[in-house]
């Protein structure tokens, strides 16, 4: 299937490791030309990319990345929010501090509403928005509550966008466990139990590339889950 995403700009947060760098390295094995902005140091990549520092927390280091890559590039076609935390899992919401549930909000959610809005005005005709939300959105786990309600207002900023932007498609990915550093740091060796169903980065790479390619251009506002099929089971004992 033709996806069509040669010599389009793009543009990625998170991109330093983990979903983002696999969507980095899978939108320019199309020939796109590709923005990498990640608050961490980027890594070296071949192709037409532009590397950028920048918080998704702080809106003028936000708004200064997103310039400097379309001064580069002069529009943006497709723009992917990648850049999130988990914040305090396994951690009682009674032990969970004020500070650290902000902190998740700050980047899960602030963070992809300033990426949005200052990334609008350089949206090309037809641009597609790819926002990375969780199977935590529809489902939860002890210990995670900050992280639940920052990827279930994804789902509902997914929506909004796509209703406040006619012209821009507006989609998230909802993928269950990736084997990403980030859920190493979390759940530890557990990522490779054989029973335990985990997707790789570059699964969520390809779920983004095809939101963002004109391929899915009638699906708008959607939250795809992408979780095994793990949230269709149901709790009945059969």
């Amino acid at each position: 299937m033709r996806i069509d995403l040669a010599d389009r700009t793009v543009l990625v947060t998170g991109a330093a490791s983990g979903i983002g760098l696999a969507c980095v390295r899978a939108f320019l094995a199309e020939g796109a030309r590709v923005g990498m902005v990640d608050r961490n140091a980027l890594p070296d990549m071949a192709g037409d990319v532009l590397a950028v520092y920048a918080d998704v927390t702080d809106e003028q280091s936000v708004a200064d990345a997103i310039a400097t890559v379309t001064r580069r590039f002069g529009r943006l076609d497709v723009v992917v929010g990648c850049a999130g935390i988990s914040g305090p899992v396994g951690k009682p919401l009674a032990e969970t501090s004020a500070a650290e549930v902000a902190a998740v909000l700050a980047v899960n959610v602030t963070g992809q509403i300033l990426l949005v809005k200052h990334a609008q005005p350089w949206l090309a005709e037809d641009a597609a928005v790819v926002l990375l939300g969780s199977d935590s959105a529809f489902t939860a786990a002890p210990g995670m509550v900050p992280y639940c309600a920052s990827k279930g207002a994804v789902v509902a900023l997914t929506r909004a966008l796509a209703v406040e932007m006619p012209g821009v498609r507006v989609n998230c990915v909802c993928p269950s466990v990736v084997d990403t550093p980030m859920a190493r740091g979390d759940l530890g060796d557990v990522l490779d139990n054989p029973d335990f169903p985990v997707q790789a980065a570059d699964d969520v790479a390809r779920q983004v590339l095809f939101l963002a390619s004109p391929a899915a251009r009638p699906i708008n506002g959607q939250a795809v889950l992408a979780d095994f099929g793990m949230s269709a089971r149901s709790a009945f004992p059969a």
